[in-house]
């Protein structure tokens, strides 16, 4: 794995410390960088820095696009998780 173009990150923050996460996620920025990433998340916040979202719920998916533009989107289920400050979700 000496230069994969694509990496999968199934929740590789979870259940740490708020100074070792953040560690982690800038190495992972730095990983990330110029290649094609599936990040598996349910915190809200590992997703600030995405290009486009894809939401599932009940095995099926529910919604997908551009972050920014499912953020300015009042009826965009991840827009409406956002401003109900629900900061981690299992949906």
């Amino acid at each position: 794995m000496k230069d994969p173009k694509l990496v999968v990150l199934d929740e590789a923050s979870s259940r740490l410390d708020p100074v070792t996460e953040r560690l982690i996620e800038n190495a992972i920025f730095k990983l990330l960088e110029n290649r094609t990433a599936i990040i598996i998340a349910h915190r809200l916040q590992t997703l600030d820095h995405v290009d486009d979202i894809m939401l599932i719920e009940d095995g099926k998916m529910r919604e997908y696009g551009n972050r920014i533009q499912l953020l300015k989107d009042p009826n965009s289920k991840y827009s409406q998780l956002l401003r109900t400050g629900i900061t981690e979700v299992t949906v």
